[in-house]
């Protein structure tokens, strides 16, 4: 019967020789590597993350709940969601806007936030100004460098746009108490706050002026069916329909907060929230000192 080839066993204080036989060149090559985390992480721009703790504004349903039961039929009919008990869409809503293509590019096109998104590098503070990619996009001639031949019509696509968008824009949501965190991460401290500022308003915006149209053609509805129908029981249910449908018009044009309600407003980033330049200095450090030793293990084993 025949044996099988005996396998050299590796002992630890051979590792150790290894090592101790190559620290030289584990030392060397270890700072070389911490010099390179030094530099990239001075390299990165500093960011800054503006937030806002919000609550859902509870009085955005318009107060219909209460006719929910006697009155959901009716409703029903008239096209017109009650939103019985305690369910709200708007919040659902608001928080499906932050993902919706749509919404994300308009609220860039209205504001003009196109370039300082898609082709800002970091924040000149010698000059209070953005430093703007000049291989991304020519400001005298306002053209994005996407073409050998660019046009004034060309643009960046739109997934990537959503993309730098979902970037700088996050949402939280602390299910057991239903407050929602909202943040704007950018070079600019001044710049982050002010955006944060303007999406809150504009979502607010956007679900008050829906449900406006859809009060004011549930108004028009239920006043053609008043017309139509000579039931008193239904005249007076139509009637208390248009009543709490106008309360609710009324209501979506004079508040501000519709949906969303700020506890703490979008504050002012004093502290840099990015880059972590001590954490990317010692990972890189510890990543130099590992591949070193490898390095010096294997060609210690593969000259042997």
């Amino acid at each position: 019967m025949s044996q099988l080839p005996n396998k050299q066993d590796i002992a630890l204080s051979e590792l150790i020789t290894a090592i101790l036989s190559g620290k030289i060149k584990i030392i060397v090559g270890t700072m070389i590597f911490a010099m390179l985390s030094v530099a990239y992480a001075v390299y990165l721009p500093n960011q800054y993350k503006s937030r806002s703790t919000l609550i859902i504004n509870s009085e955005s349903s318009g107060g219909l709940s209460s006719l929910a039961g006697s009155l959901g039929g009716l409703a029903g009919m008239a096209g017109i969601n009650l939103r019985g008990g305690k369910e709200n869409n708007n919040p659902l809503i608001a928080k499906e806007l932050m993902k919706s293509q749509a919404f994300i590019l308009r609220f860039i096109d209205m504001h003009e936030l196109l370039v300082p998104i898609m082709a800002s590098t970091k924040w000149d503070e010698a000059n209070n100004s953005l430093k703007i990619d000049a291989d991304r996009y020519d400001v005298n001639k306002e053209l994005w460098l996407f073409k050998d031949s660019p046009t004034k019509e060309d643009r960046p696509k739109q997934e990537d746009i959503v993309k730098e968008f979902k970037e700088i824009f996050t949402l939280s949501e602390d299910t057991k108490t239903g407050v929602i965190t909202l943040s704007a991460e950018f070079y600019s401290p001044t710049l982050a706050q002010q955006w944060l500022k303007l999406l809150i308003s504009d979502i607010n915006e956007t679900i008050r002026q829906y449900d406006i149209e859809q009060s004011t053609k549930s108004i028009d509805y239920l006043k053609e069916l008043l017309a139509e129908t000579k039931n008193a029981a239904f005249q007076e249910s139509f009637y208390s329909l248009i009543e709490e449908q106008t309360k609710t018009l009324m209501l979506s044009r004079v508040r501000d907060d519709y949906v969303f309600k700020s506890i703490d407003p979008p504050n002012l980033p004093e502290k840099k929230s990015k880059p972590l330049r001590v954490i990317i200095c010692v990972a890189g450090s510890v990543l130099g000192g590992v591949v070193m030793t490898l390095w010096v293990l294997i060609r210690y084993f593969i000259k042997r």
